[in-house]
């Protein structure tokens, strides 16, 4: 389970979430809905340990809170930016390898990312920034599963792509977080594809928590 408690994060006076709390548990996905600048973002670096905050993040159990990012990511836990932060000049193999050598992780976890992303396999070697949008997506979630063993935190996964595209994603995560008993937290402006994936949807909005609907 993959869970913050009281989420709270500052830049300076200003406050933009405030009292979060999410918990995805394992094997299930949940959704954290809202408009552009609710906060999700934020939420989701905060929890990854990219900004600094007030509250807990617990991964099964373990408070990680005093972890820094890389240390958490150690820990299992798989983060894809709404930007899909790859290296454009690097191949899609060499992007997927990064994390692997920074991590110290098995070869193997290549080879699982391709399992369940299928399409990547006859990118790997076409560098990041050739590709189109919806091909950076995939890359960017086969490099979140690489380190996600434990959990996935995905940022606007389904923005700009296709519908198409949208369901192989959708396929794609649904069966990694069953498979794996991953648990996986998703940040969308709407609910669209979250629908037969997501078991919980919370609704955010100026950095709270404004209602929570199971699916």
């Amino acid at each position: 389970m993959i869970e913050a408690r009281a989420l709270r994060v500052r830049f300076g006076a200003a406050e933009v979430v405030r009292g979060v709390d999410i918990a995805s548990p394992p094997g299930t996905a949940v959704g954290l809905v809202g408009p552009n600048g609710a906060g999700k973002t934020t939420t989701l670096k905060a929890i990854m340990g990219l900004y600094r905050h007030e509250g807990r993040v617990l991964l099964d159990g373990r408070d990680i809170t005093h972890l820094g990012p890389r240390q958490r990511a150690a820990t299992g836990i798989g983060y894809s930016p709404e930007d899909r932060g790859l290296f454009p000049s690097l191949t899609v193999r060499e992007n997927l390898l990064v994390p692997i050598k920074a991590l110290h992780l098995p070869q193997e976890r290549l080879e699982v990312a391709l399992q369940y992303v299928e399409e990547v396999k006859r990118l790997l070697d076409r560098k990041a920034g050739q590709l189109s949008g919806g091909q950076q997506k995939l890359v960017a979630l086969a490099r979140a599963i690489v380190v996600g063993r434990r959990a996935l935190l995905l940022d606007e996964v389904f923005e700009g792509v296709a519908p198409k595209l949208a369901d192989t994603i959708k396929l794609y995560i649904r069966e990694y977080i069953e498979r794996e008993r991953a648990a996986a937290i998703l940040a969308e402006s709407t609910t669209t594809y979250l629908k037969g994936l997501a078991t919980t949807i919370y609704h955010i909005d100026r950095g709270t928590i404004t209602a929570t609907k199971n699916l």
